[in-house]
């Protein structure tokens, strides 16, 4: 049988039909049974399901394999209804409450049911914890920091039950605030001030950093929270307002909603395709542990952390598109190892507890592979035209995109905003961490990139704000340890601020090498508290190429910067017809060599007729102290360095904007930018179109 068949789903079904506009199936499950039956009898040409307005809860993943379409003889495709929002609820609705009194209401849950978030009316409700809101700050209780934390006399109560306690804690010792974890508590000592964790933090904690605790009917005192008694059943919820009899509120019952996996990497899912359909409501974990333990899995996530509402592994060609994923307990759209050309396309992926996409792939050295070809087999993704807003509200490093070990990807016409850390990751392993070998070859440096799959990227038209609200040393667009070819171009970044430590706009950290940075524009980005932007665009690595990118009403301390560190090179950089406006100092070069710069010259800068300062450690007679590092330099010192090699043409002079004071930064035609090579941004292509 050839030609497109077609399907009904609908939840308001009296009774389950035969799948047919008039008698449509009453769930989802019963239409995808139908489809493999027909696939399995020799049905070609496709099959739409359309899936009809309405709630339909789950018990358990909706779980799609090979027998559930094929790209090539009989793809298959669930869609809403014209005009109608079907939505897919990964938990159960709690509809009788009591009060419990002082605020709180309470509802019994079946017997064996635990979750560690809970909806109310599309907002995620926090556990219960102290404090209510910000953080702790540990004390050492031993030299290796990693099995709890001491805590100041009054922070607790005496006599605290460790039972059902969870700490979040950003571990690194005060400073170092990258990755947050969830660790349940073994004991708490009252008279040593310690909390005991049921296994070592992934990373020494020490003095100062940052945590709280949750997981306690007796942290249950400010609106907006809640509690579960597992042991009785008993829900505890204490609303932000009004009370729950008039709330939507969902307990989530499972971390994955749809879980699309094919038989092996050599028997994919393929061809099906998932549009307009409304995913919400699932769980986090007790445990968090940030990243796994071996020598070179530095940011690879432990297999139980690979989760998102929609979860991907062996899978090629498959479309999510014109979906809603929000109130997800783990990542929106999680791609796993063996993943390629996945089509995310038009999403809203919001109120996520750890990142909005995250594309996963192999980590160096990781299963049996006898080469560094086979095992590249996260990549072609296309990522369009997605809204990405309120990652990471349950874990502090949730971020919009995050690539490890996944390449070739386009990443395009995103918006991103209100994330804890990055907007866009890209994420690998840094040469000097590298294992001697890795599948079964010798590692070298001439060889050591073809075991880094985050490479030939593109990062363009993105639309990002307000990120790194919760966390330090990051960048709105941000890279480590990546292959090369990967290219950020065009992208939007403003309006966000580092609010404590230090971070940066464009960040390409250690072993970023041979990235294209071009046509950015980076505006409004800020600092506060006791925060510090040191620069709007800093460079690490090898050969990155930093061209054409307008930097303007910052306040960054520097422009653009370098630094050499932790045994990686940092050489080859080339900074050419950038302008540069109102955005601190011009470098920041935190540490020196001849070979630093290849090129950097043709830039336009304006400080308010301020000659530019250069700050670092250089060869040359200091003006002064720098508030990022080392000294101040003169501009004509710079100029004189290597005999005049840097910014013989660089301008000093008004840019030349259009309305700066209303954030127009066209360039009027008599611009000396022009002069200089600039070639004008089209600031129309900024997020998703149309």
């Amino acid at each position: 049988m050839q030609g497109i068949q077609v399907l009904y789903v609908s939840p308001l079904a009296g009774m389950s039909g035969n799948g047919g506009k008039e008698q449509p199936f009453r769930g989802i499950r019963e239409a995808q049974m139908a489809v493999r039956t027909m696939i399995a009898s020799g049905v070609t040409g496709g099959i739409t399901v359309i899936v009809q307005g309405g709630s339909y809860t789950l018990d358990e993943p909706l779980r799609f394999g090979c027998e559930d379409s094929d790209a090539e003889s009989c793809p298959v495709i669930y869609r809403n209804a014209e005009g109608e929002t079907p939505e897919l609820v990964g938990g159960m609705f709690l509809t009788e409450w009591e009060p419990h009194g002082d605020g709180i209401w309470t509802a019994q849950v079946p017997n064996g049911v635990r979750f560690h978030t809970l909806y109310a009316d599309g907002e995620r409700v926090a556990k219960a914890r102290m404090p209510a809101s910000g953080y702790y700050h540990s004390l050492s209780i031993d030299e290796d920091g990693r099995a709890g934390i001491g805590y100041r006399e009054g922070e607790f109560p005496k006599g605290l039950a460790a039972e059902g306690i969870q700490a979040y804690i950003w571990p690194g010792g005060g400073e170092a605030n990258w990755f947050a974890e969830t660790i349940p508590v073994a004991a708490i000592d009252d008279v040593e001030h310690k909390i005991l964790f049921k296994r070592p933090s992934c990373w020494g904690i020490g003095e100062g950093s940052r945590y709280c605790l949750q997981g306690s009917l007796t942290f249950l005192r400010e609106p907006g929270q809640f509690h579960l008694d597992e042991k009785a059943g008993v829900l505890y919820y204490r609303p932000g307002s009004g009370t729950p009899l008039d709330q939507r509120v969902v307990a989530p019952l499972m971390t994955r909603l749809l879980d699309i996996q094919g038989d092996s990497e050599e028997q994919r899912v393929s061809g099906l395709t998932i549009t307009g359909l409304t995913l919400k409501c699932s769980d986090f974990y007790e445990d968090f542990r940030m990243m796994r333990d071996e020598p070179g899995m530095d940011n690879a996530e432990p297999d139980e952390n690979r989760n998102g509402m929609v979860y991907m592994r062996n899978v090629r060609g498959i479309e999510i598109s014109h979906c809603v994923i929000r109130e997800s307990g783990t990542c929106g759209i999680y791609l796993d190892r063996c993943a390629e050309e996945v089509r995310l396309v038009r999403n809203r992926i919001e109120r996520v507890g750890h990142t909005g996409i995250y594309a996963s792939g192999y980590a160096p050295g990781e299963s049996d592979f006898q080469d560094c070809i086979a095992p590249n087999q996260n990549k072609g993704h296309l990522i369009t035209d997605n809204v990405i807003t309120c990652g990471g509200e349950l874990v502090g490093h949730g971020s919009g995109i995050v690539l490890y070990q996944c390449g070739d990807c386009d990443i395009a016409y995103n918006q991103i905003l209100n994330m804890p850390r990055y907007g866009i990751s890209m994420k690998g392993l840094r040469y000097q961490v590298m294992p001697a070998k890795l599948w079964g070859t010798a590692v070298t440096w001439e060889n050591h990139a073809s075991f880094l799959f985050t490479r030939n990227n593109r990062i363009r038209y993105n639309d990002l704000s307000n990120v790194m609200t919760d966390s330090q040393d990051g960048g709105i667009i941000e890279s480590w340890g990546i292959g090369r070819g990967n290219v950020i171009h065009g992208n939007h970044l403003h309006h966000s601020g580092i609010h404590f430590s230090f971070g940066f706009g464009i960040y390409l950290d250690d072993a970023s090498n041979d990235v294209e940075v071009t046509h950015n524009v980076l505006d409004h980005l800020y600092q506060t508290g006791e925060g510090k932007l040191w620069m709007a665009i800093f460079s690490k690595g090898i050969g990155n190429r930093i061209i054409n990118n307008l930097i303007t009403d910052n306040e960054s301390e520097c422009a653009i910067g370098t630094q050499e560190m932790v045994g990686e090179s940092n050489r080859d950089i080339v900074i050419e017809s950038n302008i540069i406006s109102n955005s601190g100092h011009m470098y920041c070069h935190v540490n020196w060599s001849e070979e630093r710069l290849a090129f950097a010259d043709r830039n336009l800068y304006w400080h308010g007729g301020e000659a530019p300062i250069v700050s670092g450690e250089l060869p040359a007679p200091s003006i002064g102290v720098s508030k990022v590092w080392g000294r101040l330099y003169a501009w004509e010192s710079w100029r004189e360095l290597l005999n005049g090699k840097f910014d013989a043409q660089t301008m000093i002079a008004p840019i030349g904007f259009v309305d700066e004071a209303n954030s127009n930064y066209q360039l009027v035609p008599e611009s000396p930018a022009y002069k200089l090579g600039w070639e004008d941004i089209d600031f129309s292509k900024f997020g998703p179109r149309n």
